[in-house]
Order: C-alpha cells, then structure tokens, then sequence
C-alpha cells in the first residue's frame, strides 16, 4: 500500500512540474511575441508619422507657390482707421505700400516701422483680408502742450514726446523754464530726462485744475525748479506759486477760492506752503 501510494505520488509530481514549465514557456514565448509585434508597429506609426510630416510640408510649399504667384491676392485696396491728425493718403504713402503686389510679401513689422516715423504715429496694425485688401489702424499721439522755442512753438503729448515743431500757436498750456534743447531736437524724440521727471506733476496740475473747471485758465506752466511749479494766468494777471505740489488737490481748491475773491486784480498767489500750519495768500502787484 505505502509503496504504491508513492509512486502514484511521484507520478503526480512529475506532472505538475512539466505542466509548469509548459505554462512557463507559453507565457515566455506569448511575452516575446507581443516584444516582436510591439516593435514592428512602432517601427510602422513611426514610418507613417515621417510619411505625414513629409506630405504636409509638400502641401505647405505647393500652398505656399500659389498664394505667393496667384493675381488673385494682389493688393487692390488699402484702407486707414483710427488717425484724425494725420490723412489717409500720407498714412499710405509712409507704409510703402504698392497696389498690385502680391499681399503675403509684405513684411508687417517694415510696414509698421516706415508708419511709425511720423512722430503723431504712437502705434499702427496691419491686417490682411483676403484676397486682395489691407487694413491699417492707427493710434495717434495727442498734443497736450506747447513749449516755447525762438518763435515758434514745439508741441509734445503727455509722456514728453515731440510732435511737432510750428509757428501755429494752439489753445494749451505752454510749459516753461525746461531743460531740453530744442535746436538739436527732432520730432519722435523726447524731452530730456529731468524734464521726463516732472510731466507727471504737470499733468497731474492741469487735470486738477480742469477738474476744477479752472484749467483754460492755465497760461504757462513754469518748471525750472521742481519745488516750486509756478502757474501764469494771463487773462487773470496772475502768477500762481504752487509749491511742491503736494496735497495739490487742496492747493486748487485754495487757489480757485482765492481767484474769486481777487477778481479783476493783478498780482500774485501764495499757496508754496504747508497750508496745514500757514495760510496761503494774494499779493497786488506792486506791492
């Protein structure tokens, strides 16, 4: 019985184990396979994705001859927005746009740069509408003052920009007392930087004062010392100290109280003080 029952177990053993290592070489071959067949369908996609990439640069440059070759996208119309200062036809003119030359040629960034060299122009876009139009939008520069120069007149916007340089005497505050020299100053350029400095104070000055329905008022606005901005009204005969211009809000508020008060009289207001502690005043001329 014992015997038996061990070479029926010995049997069973020697089963199992071939059955596992059958299992084994199965999987082992299954897995080598799947290796195999993973490799031949990368080695294809990638074989196909080459294939793609070539095709569409094919179609990129075929595309690319025709609209580049094609009269179809000749430029036929130019049209101009956003410029009130500067016309239409002077606009064009800078761009060095051409009629009849094909629209995709044209460099945008050149076409811009050309545009920009009137010093009114700030910034200017150029789009394409197909097939045969380009469209300029423009943003111009505004004039907010005037500085003196010999007998004319420079006008600058609000960041110190020369717009111009004119006989043509506008209805703005003409700035005094700068540092910038104008003989060797072309318009496009700048003020100097001291100068730069204190536009933020002139402009902050002459919108309180408009605010303060005061501004057209405002003559001349002197900005020799920066800690004493000096306002001329001429058809007041008045000359205004401001100070530093601090709290300048308050300072207008005095200085248009005062101006009531004054009407009709020549002379000069004091308000270059701390008008927490001091109280600000008019002197007659004369005086």
């Amino acid at each position: 019985m014992f015997e038996d029952d061990e070479i029926i177990v010995g049997i069973n053993i020697k089963e199992n184990s071939n059955k596992k290592t059958s299992n084994k070489t199965n999987k082992k071959n299954k897995s080598q396979n799947v290796k195999k067949n993973s490799k031949v369908n990368k080695k294809v996609l990638h074989k196909r994705k080459v294939l793609k990439f070539f095709m569409l640069i094919v179609i990129i440059i075929i595309a690319s001859i025709i609209l580049l070759s094609s009269s179809l996208f000749d430029l036929k119309n130019i049209y101009v927005e956003g410029n009130e200062k500067i016309s239409d036809e002077a606009i064009i003119s800078l761009s060095g746009l051409n009629l009849y030359e094909n629209i995709f040629k044209l460099n945008k960034n050149s076409v811009i740069d050309k545009i920009k060299e009137n010093a009114y122009i700030e910034n200017a876009e150029i789009s394409r509408k197909l097939p045969s139009t380009i469209e300029i939008t423009i943003k111009e520069r505004k004039v907010n003052y005037m500085l003196e120069y010999a007998n004319s007149y420079a006008y600058i916007n609000n960041q110190g920009y020369i717009l111009e340089i004119t006989n043509e005497k506008l209805d703005l505050p003409i700035l005094i007392g700068y540092d910038t020299d104008l003989s060797t100053t072309t318009p496009g350029n700048r003020m100097d930087i001291d100068d730069l400095k204190k536009m933020d104070t002139v402009i902050r000055i002459y919108e309180t004062a408009k605010s303060n329905e005061i501004g057209n008022l405002i003559t001349k606005i002197n900005i020799s010392d920066s800690k004493d901005y000096i306002l001329i009204l001429d058809t007041e005969g008045k000359t205004v100290h401001l100070g530093e211009c601090a709290d300048l809000n308050t300072r207008i508020l005095y200085l248009k109280s005062i101006l009531e008060k004054t009407k009709g009289k020549n002379g000069e207001i004091f308000l270059n003080m701390d008008l927490n502690t001091d109280d600000a005043y008019f002197r007659p001329s004369g005086n």
